[in-house]
């Protein structure tokens, strides 16, 4: 497939699949669920799920295997879309793969780190990326401690960053460690991402990705921010190396004078100073959280919609099936617990655009 046809599939299949989206009505349907199974039944027999959840008999799935068979089909939105995004020569699929590879490596930490860890169940790598990963997931299951992660990931662009800490004096691999491990895999991330739009894009195409990257670099980082200061009041000194910042639309003075916040209050008016000042303060919010998802999904939508650039329109695309994805866990879990549609309501995002 050419270049210029496997970009225009991107395009046309992106905005195909977001066609096929969960209509107002179909949260609302979805809300008024009894039970369970009620969900199931509709999402098989109502919207573009019915694929996903073929098979599944709704009085036997459970709500672990429904999410699973959820967030396969997300997956296998992935796959097909990277297939076309690899045959243009962009690369941009990569993201996709390293943000895989560092979750299994997070979540592998995060075991070794806590109590017990043997017992834990490590991230299954989606097919696809499994097939593209550099990481052997037996191996990385066979790790009892930093030390013998770091010789499993040999080879491959994480094991100096471990090696890193492996070899830095009086470095715990507790929660806090985890932590700032963290921290430097979510900037390989960033920096590779930023090396590949330098390499692989021109002009108001490599504008345009640029800038997405960057955005969600800051916007993880305010929300990240955001949090420990309202768990533990976090300053700068502890926020510095636990933070990935470095590829973003933020000045240094900029990120550190949200970093020096007093508190979350103190930290909701220092974002007018940041160049998302006019999403943040154009709409109300009372969760930082909760104000990053709906802007960021207005300002997602808005490029799937008028970008001519492939690899843009795929991030915009994921991103919003994503959304869609966590609406649906909201609901699920509001139907289990017997919520009524006013109180899941609030939780949803981007409903019936």
């Amino acid at each position: 497939m050419g270049n210029t046809q496997a970009s225009n599939a991107i395009l046309a299949k992106s905005r195909a699949l977001y066609g096929r989206r969960l209509t107002g009505q179909d949260y609302q349907q979805l809300m008024n669920c009894r039970d369970l199974p009620e969900v199931i039944t509709y999402l098989k027999s109502r919207t573009a799920y019915a694929r996903a959840l073929e098979g599944a008999d709704p009085t036997r799935v459970r709500r672990a295997e429904l999410e699973v068979r959820l967030r396969q089909n997300l997956f296998d939105q992935y796959a097909a879309l990277c297939r076309y995004e690899m045959n243009i020569g962009h690369d941009f699929y990569r993201y996709f793969i390293l943000k895989a590879e560092v979750r299994a490596l997070a979540n592998r930490l995060q075991e070794l780190a806590a109590p017990g860890s043997e017992t834990l169940r490590l991230y299954q790598m989606p097919e696809f990326i499994r097939r593209h990963s550099k990481l052997d997931a037996a191996a990385l299951a066979s790790a009892r401690d930093l030390a013998s992660l770091t010789a499993v990931v040999e080879g491959t662009v994480y094991h100096p960053i471990l090696m890193s800490f492996c070899e830095k004096a009086g470095f715990v691999l507790d929660k806090d460690g985890v932590l700032q491990v963290q921290a430097a895999l979510d900037q390989l991330i960033y920096n590779t991402m930023e090396e590949l739009v330098a390499k692989k894009l021109h002009g108001a195409a490599k504008k345009d990705m640029d800038y997405l990257l960057r955005r969600k670099s800051d916007l993880a980082a305010i929300v990240y921010m955001y949090r420990l200061k309202q768990m533990i009041g976090a300053d700068r000194a502890y926020l510095l190396p636990r933070l990935a910042v470095g590829y973003s639309n933020m000045s240094q003075k900029q990120l550190l004078y949200l970093m020096d916040a007093a508190d979350c209050e103190d930290f909701v008016h220092r974002l007018a100073r940041t160049p998302y000042a006019r999403e943040f303060f154009g709409s109300s919010f009372t969760r930082v959280e909760d104000a990053v998802q709906r802007l960021d999904y207005r300002w997602h939508l808005k490029k799937l919609r008028f970008s001519t650039d492939p690899s843009v329109v795929l991030f915009c695309y994921i991103f919003l099936a994503e959304n869609e994805l966590t609406n649906l866990t909201h609901i699920i879990e509001g139907v289990r617990y017997h919520l009524p549609p006013e109180k899941i309501a609030p939780l949803l995002v981007g409903v019936g655009d």
